[in-house]
């Protein structure tokens, strides 16, 4: 489950959140992060449960401006936290005006929103916040895909093994998500390019077929609320999961896409797995090839490090040497996704590291 996100940070600490895959502790880490008014540099990441200490990128960002890529990379994630609740309207500005130099021409909001167990652990980006960002982005020449709000007890629910399992907590998270969806004017902006649906998607959890059906129940009128409201097709994240299981990612596709308009997302890996991941990943490619589906590639930007306590509970993670980085870039030149979407620039490439700063300079370099 997603680490749930504290109400305020001391001066120079960054807090975070993180998905625990399918609770075997590997992670997509997830960390666009900042401290709003205080900016402290580390060498490396160390997340616990709930919290990091962390580093901004006001001088990789300035750095920045006017610098073009020949990376594939054509889109980034952000991630927002209550922390960004606070942050003005400059460092918002100065931050994706960062990404788009580094060639990014589209946005996707992982979230615009947590919903916790009580009202104490859940929050929204304000209306106000939200149209800022797409003012920028307008201005910077990029698209937003905006994320739904999360409901983090996701990794829980889908995990019920009880009678009902997890059809009431789909039920509500599908009504949920298409009433927000309805009543949104963001549709209408100049720089709204389609939804993002804040899940993800493995073979481990969606193995049997009445599980898989339960799914769909909860992902048809997702669609069709962003098909209505928007006239594009919602995008998704997928991922290989490491866990044992009957389930398989190209069969569990197979039967979505036949049912549902959804433009998958697929997750490399790497940054866990490894570049061997795409071993792991290529009986979903080819089918999604052969298919002609639209799909994206995401290719992760950081590389996780050994545990420290024994149970793996705690995840730690640098930004990634450039050298993988170009390997990722070369798979994904001929991977046949149509877009190649980094997780994320900010911060692995923007953060105040030395890993980053490295990362930033070889980036750079590559563009020339």
């Amino acid at each position: 489950a997603f680490a749930a996100h504290q109400p305020s940070a001391r001066p120079g600490q960054v807090r975070v959140g993180r998905l625990l895959r399918g609770g075997c502790r590997a992670a997509w880490l997830y960390s666009w992060c900042f401290a709003s008014r205080s900016l402290a540099a580390v060498p490396t990441m160390h997340l616990s449960r709930r919290e990091f200490l962390g580093a901004g990128a006001a001088a990789a960002c300035a750095s920045l401006v006017g610098c073009a890529a020949s990376a594939p990379v054509s889109g980034s994630f952000l991630q927002p936290w209550r922390s960004h609740l606070e942050m003005p309207r400059d460092q918002w500005r100065q931050r994706l005006a960062a990404t788009q130099a580094l060639g990014c021409r589209e946005l996707f909001v992982q979230w615009s929103g947590l919903q916790g167990d009580s009202e104490a652990d859940s929050w929204m980006l304000a209306d106000a916040q939200i149209a800022d960002l797409l003012d920028i982005c307008t201005e910077l020449g990029m698209g937003v895909h905006l994320g739904l709000p999360y409901d983090e007890r996701w990794w829980k629910q889908i995990s019920l093994s009880n009678v009902a399992g997890p059809a009431p907590y789909l039920a509500h998270i599908a009504e949920q998500g298409a009433s927000h969806m309805y009543a949104s004017t963001w549709p209408r902006h100049a720089a709204f390019r389609g939804w993002y649906i804040p899940y993800e998607l493995e073979q481990y959890h969606w193995a049997a077929p009445e599980r898989i059906e339960l799914l769909v129940s909860a992902l048809q009128p997702l669609a069709q609320a962003a098909a209505a409201t928007s006239g594009q097709v919602p995008g998704i994240s997928t991922y290989f999961s490491q866990l044992q299981t009957l389930g398989s990612l190209p069969t569990l596709w197979s039967i979505l896409l036949d049912r549902v308009s959804l433009r998958p997302m697929v997750q490399d890996g790497v940054g866990v797995a490894g570049l061997r991941n795409y071993e792991a990943l290529a009986p979903l490619q080819q089918m999604l090839l052969e298919r002609r589906a639209p799909f994206d590639l995401i290719v992760e930007l950081f590389e996780q490090l050994p545990p420290t306590r024994p149970d793996g509970s705690d995840f730690q993670a640098r930004t990634a040497s450039f050298e993988r980085v170009r390997r990722q870039w070369d798979v994904a030149r001929d991977y046949g996704a149509q877009r190649v979407v980094a997780f994320a620039i900010d911060p692995w490439v923007l953060n105040d590291t030395p890993e980053a700063r490295q990362l930033l300079r070889e980036w750079k370099a590559a563009a020339r």
